[in-house]
Formats: C-alpha cells, structure tokens, sequence
C-alpha cells in the first residue's frame, strides 16, 4: 500500500492538530514536498518538539508506503489572514537522502535530528 499526497496531507492535519500545530498549506512541486504550518508556541524560532512531530508522521507514512523526499516547512504565528501576505517566524528543511539513510541505520536518530536542526532559519 502507498499513501498519497492527500493522505498524507490529511495525516499531517489530524495528527498535527491537538498539538497546536495547523497545516495550512501542503503542495509537492519539482519533487519535494513544501509544508506550512501555523503553531500555538508562543515565542521566537521553530519549536524543535513540532519539527519532531512532523518528521514522525513522515516516517510512519513511510511504513505505509510513502516514497521520501525533500521536505521544505515553513512556520508561521496563528493569525488572521492567508501565510502568503505574512512573514514566516522561521522554515527548515529535511532532505531526502538524510530520510533513506535513517531508514537504512546510516544516520542515528541523533545525526538526523542534528542535520534537520542546523536547517532552522528565523
């Protein structure tokens, strides 16, 4: 079995969602897959726990069938108005081959947390 696109979007929403975090845009273009979210924490930077949260749903799907790629993730205050007229309070990244080679035992847990992390820009 394999997850789509939509499926995954919506595993990201209903899986996300009590943790304060509200994905408000999902596209994948040029092979990787772009996600924005709104999150409940309040303060500067990117919550490390919510990026954990995200990477985790990734990886479950993964054992459904989920095909790894580049992720791109943008976070964004919970305001009024659409994320395309706002400042991101920062992104980060996860690239696909780090995904694999987690998978594979290549990367520790460590070591990916540690790869993901030094991509969190504000």
């Amino acid at each position: 079995m394999s997850v789509s696109d939509d499926e995954l979007a919506e595993r990201l929403e209903e899986r996300l969602m009590s943790h304060g975090v509200y994905v408000v845009d999902y596209t994948e273009s040029e092979g990787a897959l772009h996600v924005a979210y709104e999150t409940a924490t309040k303060g500067e930077g990117v919550a490390k726990s919510e990026i954990g949260r995200l990477l985790n749903v990734l990886l479950d799907a993964r054992e459904d069938g989920w095909e790894p790629r580049d992720v791109n993730a943008w976070v964004y205050d919970i305001e009024d108005g659409p994320v395309s007229d706002r400042d991101p309070k920062g992104r980060w990244e996860a690239r696909e081959g780090w995904l694999y080679a987690l998978e594979e035992g290549y990367l520790s847990e460590t070591d990916f947390s540690t790869l993901v992390l030094s991509t969190v820009r504000t």
